[in-house]
């Protein structure tokens, strides 16, 4: 029997974490993507000039992994309106205590949400997220595992958790995306983002896929990863 749930708890081993594809939550997911899409475009400028023509539709590979930095809580629409121009939807991680009450689990699978945890537990969201690349289904992880603040990323990127580097090294096809300007749009610290209609920051989009040797570790292709997005990055810090 599953044990209580508390908040802030995280999601009981028991559960049910893969995400939901049945009718309704596909319905959610499209008047989602709308909504998100709406509210990018309300708050800033979408620059997406610079991606590769077909990136989202079959430009990202047999096992599509996106990897992202994390400036700003408007990444995530960011990424979620990216991908609806092509059809696609991407499954991104979130905090595990996120999950641990029903409804607000049935929303997150819902979406195609991965519960990312700490620890001992850190493995199970990355092979969820393999189950996921091996069904074609595009998945998102932010490399740098949580929202980075300007003073934390000197060349502008902070430190990358190991997860990149994992995938990486066990067949995904990795592009690297980075989104510049989200920060401007919605700041860090501020639980909504500013609405200047006249004045909207533009949020720059850019991307590259990325190829590793067979025989790289996952730190080195982590440290690949790096520099690739410290590179597309430049210029937009």
């Amino acid at each position: 029997m599953p044990r209580a749930e508390t908040d802030g708890a995280p999601a009981s081993p028991g559960l049910d974490l893969d995400p939901i594809d049945a009718f309704p939550a596909r319905a959610l997911r499209r008047f989602a993507g709308a909504v998100l899409a709406t509210g990018v475009h309300a708050c800033a400028r979408l620059d997406v000039s610079q991606l590769p023509d077909g990136l989202v539709t079959d430009g990202l590979g047999r096992r599509p992994l996106l990897v992202t930095n994390h400036r700003s809580p408007l990444d995530y629409c960011v990424v979620v309106t990216v991908c609806r121009s092509g059809g696609r939807w991407p499954a991104m991680f979130a905090r595990e205590d996120f999950f641990a009450r029903t409804p607000t689990r049935l929303l997150l699978r819902s979406l195609a949400l991965i519960p990312a945890a700490t620890g001992r537990g850190a493995p199970d969201g990355l092979r969820r997220a393999g189950r996921l690349l091996d069904q074609g289904r595009v998945v998102a992880i932010a490399a740098e595992g949580r929202l980075v603040h300007a003073a934390e990323r000197p060349d502008g990127l902070g430190p990358l958790r190991g997860g990149t580097g994992r995938l990486a090294t066990q067949g995904a096809d990795v592009t690297v995306l980075t989104i510049v300007g989200a920060d401007d749009a919605w700041p860090p610290g501020r639980s909504t983002p500013r609405l200047r209609w006249r004045h909207r920051p533009t949020i720059t989009v850019r991307a590259e896929r990325m190829f590793f040797d067979p025989t790289a570790t996952p730190a080195q292709a982590s440290a690949d990863v790096r520099a690739t997005m410290v590179e597309l990055v430049g210029g937009g810090t």
